[in-house]
Order: C-alpha cells, then structure tokens, then sequence
C-alpha cells in the first residue's frame, strides 16, 4: 500500500517524538487517510522502553508520502532525511522559539505552550471524539509524564494534566513503568556522559553572540556535576548544561565561561554560587531560551 501521509518527529526521536508520530498517524488512519508513522533512526534509551513495553514494532514504510506531518519537531535541522519542508503539510510543536512559518510555508501550524506535544496529540483524539487504542494511550502517556518530570515540572499545564487524566482512562501505566522509562534514560546518560551531552546539546543565535545548551533530564541528576565538569564541552565557551532532577523537579545550570555566567544570570534572574545556580521548580531548556531571547518573562 503506498503511503501518502507520513508522520514523523526527528531523527533518533525521543519519547515525545515517537509517541506522537505513532499516535497521530493511527488518528489520520481512523479519519480515512492513509497514514504511518516513521519513527526514524534510534530513538532514545527511554523512547525504546516504552516502544517495547507496549509491543509496538516498526513497520516497514515507504519514503514515496506525498505530504508530511512533523510531530514534537518544528525546525529542519535533525529531520530525517526523507523530509523535505516543502512537502511538509502540518506541524505540531511545543517549542517557544521557532521559525516553523517561514521554514514550511505549505503547512498548517499548530505551537502551543504546553509541557508536551503528545499532550496536543491527545486533545486532537479527542476533538474527533474518537479513542487511541490502548497501547498508543500508554505512549502518549509515558511521554507527557517524561516531558514534565512526573506531571510535576514548571513546564506542566492544566492541558497536559487534563490530556493524561482522560488517557489514564482509556489504559493505566503499569505500576513500575514510569520508574523504568527514566530509569532507561538515565542509564543511557550515564553510561557516556560526553555522547549524552552531545546528542542533547543545541546551539542558539543571539545578536549578542550564540550559544550552546545542553540538556539532560534523568533521577538524581545531580549526581553527575563532576562527570558533566570534565566533559569535552565544559571547556567550550558560551555553553551552558541544564541539569534537570526528574526526582525533585529542580534544575541545576552550569556555566564555567564567567563571561556568559554574568550574561545569563542577568538575563534569567538567576544566581550562581561558582559555576551552578538551581532552580526549583526546574526550568527547561525552551524556556530558558525564549527567556534569554526575550520572549518570555
């Protein structure tokens, strides 16, 4: 069967990503169009819990879509290379800073300010009065409970605890599977905190000079100050590390330039005792950007 709606987040997708390319590609399904989701690379330690755990298995999809459909995703670096923006039709996002309207002229733009992009997904299933099967309820669950700590970081909205509560019941997380997504994650992050910090940092312009933020979400985050300090990337200038504690919802920034310390700590409001200021509840890192950018108070 040709495709000709394709559904896909970024290469190597996280678990947002994932779940909302699955999700909304069986809601197209169930409208009538002829959908799959691409789910394209290696999605992360946590993305291939969940996918596991709910028995999902990747099907083989043909790269001849006629229109594409972005989930969780909104620029055009990292997509997969069978994308090409002007075939792109719709976008759905929660980012605070992005382009998405000059980038994919063609499409239908849906960004909105919410902890997670399977949180939009949700409310889309459920403005067409219609019901994902269980195990996609699952995913898209697990990946608002990833993208706002537990329901519980600053990030969080009314939105993502209204869309997880009618999600809960369609089909429950499992006792124990939240623990074991994170638990994934941070087993991945700790294993190679220089690749982990690689694949999670972004570079962002700014009239006043770019610069780079990396950030790793996992329990006990913390914990890896020392690993993270030795890192290749602590002696860059401009970069900052955003530790997020998904166990306490507090993040901890780390900036060993000096000079961008003193630019960020003006510009968040933030106070740093040598090269980390926390923050409780923890901020994330679209939301430190649009603040530095000047988007948000």
């Amino acid at each position: 069967m040709r495709i000709t709606v394709l559904v896909t987040a970024k290469r190597n997708p996280d678990l947002d990503g994932a779940a909302c390319a699955i999700a909304y590609a069986e809601l197209l399904r169930e409208e009538g169009y002829d959908a799959a989701p691409l789910v394209d690379g290696n999605p992360d330690a946590e993305a291939r819990f969940a996918l596991d755990e709910t028995g999902w298995a990747r099907p083989a999809v043909s790269m001849s879509a006629s229109e594409i459909v972005l989930v969780d995703a909104s620029d055009v670096v990292g997509l997969p290379d069978a994308v090409s923006a002007e075939r792109v039709v719709e976008v759905i996002d929660h980012r605070q800073h992005h382009d998405a309207e000059r980038l994919f002229p063609r499409a239908r733009i849906q960004i909105e300010a919410v902890g997670a992009a399977a949180t939009l997904v949700a409310e889309r299933w459920r403005a067409a009065a219609r019901r994902p099967r269980g195990s996609t309820a699952l995913l898209l669950q697990a990946a608002i409970q990833s993208n706002t700590q537990r329901l519980r970081g600053s990030v969080t909205t009314p939105r993502d605890l209204d869309a997880a509560a009618w999600l809960a019941g369609i089909a429950e997380l499992p006792d124990g599977f939240v623990e074991g997504q994170f638990a994934a994650r941070a087993a991945e992050i700790v294993a190679d905190v220089d690749a982990a910090l690689s694949r999670e940092s972004k570079r962002f312009d700014h009239p006043e000079g770019s610069y780079v933020v990396a950030q790793l979400e996992l329990p006990g985050a913390v914990g890896l100050v020392d690993a993270v300090a030795a890192a290749d990337l602590a002696r860059t200038e401009r970069v900052m590390v955003n530790l997020v504690d998904v166990d306490s919802a507090r993040s901890l920034l780390l900036i060993w330039d000096s000079a961008f310390r003193r630019w960020v700590a003006a510009r968040l409001g933030v106070t740093f005792t040598g090269a980390g200021a926390e923050c409780s509840p923890a901020v994330l890192r679209k939301q430190i950007v649009a603040r530095l950018r000047g988007d948000a108070s």
